[in-house]
């Protein structure tokens, strides 16, 4: 899943946005959508249990910790690279990844609107 969701930010910022350094961009956002995706759980959770959220300071520190991690692992390794020669896809099909890799990013990112409120109803506070 990974690999492809790579490959997929990877072409867009190649093809579409035509970026000189497709591969540092797309571990970025990469990186973005799945600290987003854990703040999101690590939220939620901690909200349903106990009570509490994470502040500004966790949340941003969770987003350097991804970016450092998949940093490493992807232009350090020079696994990156290799992950584009192999053109990954979901299900074998151009079409239906590009609409997986869509959703994903626009889940992932869309809690930056709805996440709050969530919360906040789970506390009590809206």
């Amino acid at each position: 899943m990974i690999k492809t969701l790579y490959y997929y930010y990877y072409l867009f910022y190649k093809k579409i946005l035509r970026d000189n350094e497709p591969h540092l961009l797309a571990t970025l956002v990469l990186a973005f959508s799945f600290s987003l995706l854990l703040i999101m759980i690590i939220n939620i959770s901690m909200a349903y249990l106990f009570s509490k959220t994470l502040g500004h300071y966790e949340m941003i520190g969770i987003n350097v910790l991804m970016i450092f991690i998949l940093y490493l692992t992807l232009h350090r390794t020079g696994k990156a690279k290799e992950i584009v020669k192999e053109k990954p896809m979901f299900f074998k099909n151009h079409v239906l990844s590009i609409l997986i890799t869509f959703l994903f990013f626009a889940a992932t990112s869309s809690y930056l609107f709805w996440g709050s409120i969530c919360v906040g109803n789970i506390l009590g506070t809206r």
